[in-house]
């Protein structure tokens, strides 16, 4: 039964998140551009908001998606956004759930690294080096090592040819969250040291690493556990970084063109541009169905581990 409420209460919470998503896409965006009189032939530039268009805008999709059975067309004629994320999200899955992977799995063992050399002259390995990777910005990491790579090293990383294009994206973006699970998993490991119970059996001369594997480490992991939304949200926004930077065509790659950004603007290219509205929304709630898993994942583990 708490099991059920849980999940109740976290649909109606993503129910909630979609709502604001659709809302917010379809806010009216496009400008008033006009040429001015003379020879300069000065573009005018001007945006007015208007709640008439606004309901417009969200009373005309939400038609559109009920009569077609579908989330709208895209720039493509052939294919609706379905085709577009049936294409793309399983390539950005293939990333995300790789960085997942490899982030929880080094976090964890850096965190008991640190754990273990908080006294030691090699805490500077351990802490020392997690506070480093936390301190810089993770897009300038992942810069860094696309650099070197790309300069320094007889391969390639960029592209999305072949089966394995996934593993560098996967790496670089595990990259940040990797010392952020670290920071938790030390942090939980800490707040345990001082418990009667770890006390006791560190009394009766049991070694650390005894104590760690046998008294520490299950509730360890279950607090690392209550973190994995915030892991997952913070691999995807790496990821929008490492798709573009690397040409790896996922559906973070996918989401920048079908924003349409440019640093030029004419009334000729507004007459031409297809609204893709539909796929932005597609795609974020994709993204956020990775979160929601995550989130589910979290509290199941929780219910599991935790003592009754």
């Amino acid at each position: 039964m708490k099991v059920l409420k849980e999940m109740v209460k976290l649909f109606l919470i993503y129910l909630l998140v979609v709502t604001c998503i659709i809302l917010f896409v379809l806010v009216p965006r496009t400008p008033n551009l006009g040429v001015g009189a003379g020879w300069g032939g000065v573009i005018n530039y001007d945006y007015s908001f208007s709640f008439e268009e606004y309901k417009n805008n969200v009373v005309g999709y939400l038609s559109q998606v009920a009569e077609t059975k579908s989330l709208g067309p895209t720039k493509w004629k052939t294919r609706s956004v379905e085709d577009e994320l049936l294409k793309f999200v399983p390539k950005s899955m293939l990333v995300v759930f790789t960085g997942l992977i490899l982030c929880l799995f080094f976090g964890v063992l850096k965190g008991i690294y640190d754990y273990r050399n908080i006294n030691t002259k090699q805490n500077f390995l351990g802490s020392g080096t997690t506070w480093l990777f936390q301190s810089i910005p993770d897009y300038f990491i992942v810069m860094c090592v696309i650099w070197v790579v790309f300069f320094k090293m007889p391969f390639t990383i960029l592209g999305d040819e072949g089966w394995y294009k996934f593993i560098a994206p996967g790496i670089l973006v595990a990259i940040a969250p990797t010392f952020y699970v670290a920071r938790i998993t030390s942090v939980s490991l800490l707040g345990q040291k001082d418990e009667p119970h770890i006390m006791v059996a560190f009394s009766k001369g049991f070694t650390e690493k005894l104590v760690l594997y046998r008294h520490m480490f299950k509730p360890c992991i279950t607090h690392v556990s209550g973190y994995l939304p915030s892991v997952m949200v913070f691999l995807l926004s790496n990821l929008l970084v490492v798709e573009y930077l690397l040409a790896y065509e996922g559906a973070a790659y996918r989401l920048f063109s079908s924003i349409g950004y440019s640093n030029f603007i004419s009334p000729m290219m507004l007459a031409r541009k297809v609204d893709e509205s539909g796929l932005v929304i597609g795609i974020c709630i994709s993204f956020l169905m990775f979160v929601m898993v995550a989130h589910i994942a979290s509290r199941l583990i929780k219910l599991k581990l935790e003592p009754k």
